[in-house]
Parts: C-alpha cells; structure tokens; sequence
C-alpha cells in the first residue's frame, strides 16, 4: 500500500484553531469570573434610637413616619396597645411584613394573636415600603436588617417576652434575628415564620446571585418587576409593579440566611407553610426547618387558605376564612410549648 500523505495545516491557520480553542477553554472561567452581587456587611444600618420612655414612643413613631415620602395610609408602623397606652405587657408580638407588602397583609391575625395573649402589637414597616415605588430602588438589605432589629427592640419595650411573626421576607428577618441575636442585643422569646422566603418559588431569581447576574436581571426583566392585581385593595397594600433593583438586597439576604448557620439556631420556631405555594419555594422551607437547631420547632403545613398564590396564608386581603384559625394554632403553640 502506499504510504498516507500528511499535509500540514499553513501557520497561520494553526494559530487560528490554537486561538480557539483557547477561547472556549477560557469562556467558562471568565463567565465564572463575572461581577456578581454583593449582600455588604451583616450589620443593620444606623438608626436613630426608640425613646427610653414609652409614652412618648407612640409620638415618636409618628414623627419618623410623617417625614417618609409618600407613605400609603395603613402602612405606617404602629403599636396596639392592648390596654392602658405605655403600659407594658407579659407578652410583647412584633410582626415583620414581606417583600413588598405592609403590615396589611395578613391583618388581622398579629392583632388576634395579640390580643389573645394580652399582648402590646407592633407592627414595623421594611424600608422603601408603603411607598411609591421609586423608594425601593435605593433600599439595601442593611436597611431592612435595622428595620428588624428596631422593631425587636420596641417590643422588648412593650412586653416582658417577645414573639416575632414574620410572613414571607419578614420571615427571612426573623431567621437573620435568629442567627443573629446579639445584633439586636434584646432577647426574643419565640418566633413564628408564615411562608418564610429561603429562595422563590420562581428558579430564575437565583439567576441574579451568580456571575453576571445584575446584567442579566436587567435584561430579562427591562428594569422592572411586576403587574397590578384585579383587586384594588391589593394594589393599595402591595407595591406591585417595582424597579428590579429591589431584588437584589431581597436576594442577597436569602442567600445570606439559608447559607448561615440555622444549626446553632435556639429560639423556638412554628413554620406555617402551603406545600403548594406560588410565591416562594416550599422544599426550601422544608430544608432549611430541617436544619434549626431549635430545641422546640415545629412545622405545619397550611392547605386550606384562599390566596390564590397559597402563600399569603391568612388575613382579610387574601385568605380571610384562615384568619381566626391560624390565629389560635399560634396562641396555642405558644401557651403549650413556652
């Protein structure tokens, strides 16, 4: 047989291939070298104290919220004081409103709770919310970090033993307490998370903490998030349409809570959930519950609310025939497990 030919490539076509290949080696590192969004420091911005007294907080709290622009009624933060105004009581219950949302958004299952444990109420409000939506373009996650901690050291202030209920994002505050207790330097007696926000129901929000992710945010989405809802009351007590930049110190602060140490966790914890929720993802719940560290925990699973995205479990707006229900099992956990 005669012996096979072998014609070399030219040079410069070589170079070309070689060049190439080095190309598609080097794509994946320089993707995963990427910009990427940062969660900043875990420390709650300053802000100006609560007043030692308490009957002059009522006052005070209606100073810090007359001077926020273009706050909504209904979504300004409050005390309910459940007898004599400045008196303190056994129980203090501090509620933490989500992602968008005001203190109206399971109202009124924190004023039952409360009421049932003859309980002072506060409820706060997250920075840049109740607002038109422009004001959440600027808020940092450290913001929404001082809210949670104010908002626990005022019921330190109102009660002899505090309870946290968080719905949603405010549940993602009140795991950061959790892990975080001496950040707020009050002690929190128990907590209940209603659809606690460990990652979104929608996979494509993690898109934004990895490589590139602000880029690509912003190109999805246009630069804005959302739709108006049918219902105006919703409208009225959600900001429903909103600047992606909201997503970020949403975001960050969930990966900063589900990659902490819920193992060292040792405040009590009651979970509701709907294992069908829309909004946020339930296996994440379920996972990051079966990591609390806490000596009592306990996780219940919500099928009954009307809310059409199973994740707003209770209150007049969204699930109004769950409301008294959920109500008790919360004032009962408490009364049996504390």
């Amino acid at each position: 047989m005669p012996n096979a030919c072998y014609t070399p490539l030219p040079t410069a076509r070589r170079w070309r291939w070689a060049w190439w290949v080095v190309l598609l080696l080097l794509l994946p590192v320089l993707w995963w070298l990427g910009p990427r969004v940062a969660y900043g420091p875990d420390e709650p911005a300053a802000r100006p104290q609560p007043p030692a007294e308490l009957a002059r907080l009522d006052e005070w709290l209606a100073r810090q919220e007359q001077a926020v622009t273009g706050l909504r009624p209904q979504a300004a933060k409050r005390v309910v004081w459940h007898g004599v105004a400045g008196q303190r009581t056994p129980w203090a219950v501090v509620y933490l409103h989500g992602f968008t949302a005001t203190r109206m958004e399971t109202h009124p299952l924190a004023e039952r709770v409360a009421q049932a444990l003859g309980a002072n109420l506060f409820e706060t409000r997250l920075s840049g919310h109740g607002q038109p939506a422009e004001a959440l373009r600027e808020v940092r996650a450290q913001d929404w970090l001082a809210d949670a901690v104010e908002a626990v050291r005022i019921g330190a202030m109102l009660g002899e033993r505090v309870l946290v209920i968080g719905t949603s994002t405010g549940g993602t505050l009140g795991a950061w307490l959790a892990l975080r207790p001496e950040a707020a330097g009050v002690p929190v007696t128990a907590q209940v998370w209603i659809s606690p926000n460990f990652g979104p129901a929608d996979a494509r929000a993690e898109w934004i903490l990895g490589p590139w992710g602000w880029p690509l945010t912003q190109l999805i989405t246009g630069g804005t998030v959302g739709q108006p809802h049918a219902d105006e009351r919703i409208n009225a007590h959600w900001t429903r349409v909103y600047p992606a930049e909201a997503l970020l110190p949403m975001m960050t602060l969930v990966q900063r809570v589900r990659d902490g140490a819920l193992g060292q966790v040792r405040t009590p914890v009651l979970v509701l959930a709907s294992p069908a929720d829309r909004t946020v993802d339930a296996r994440r719940i379920e996972q990051a519950f079966a990591r609390l560290g806490s000596p009592v925990k306990q996780l219940e699973w919500v099928t009954d609310s009307t809310d059409e995205q199973q994740h707003v479990l209770a209150g007049d707006l969204r699930s109004p025939a769950t409301t008294e229900r959920l109500a008790a099992r919360i004032v009962q956990w408490v009364r049996e497990s504390l």
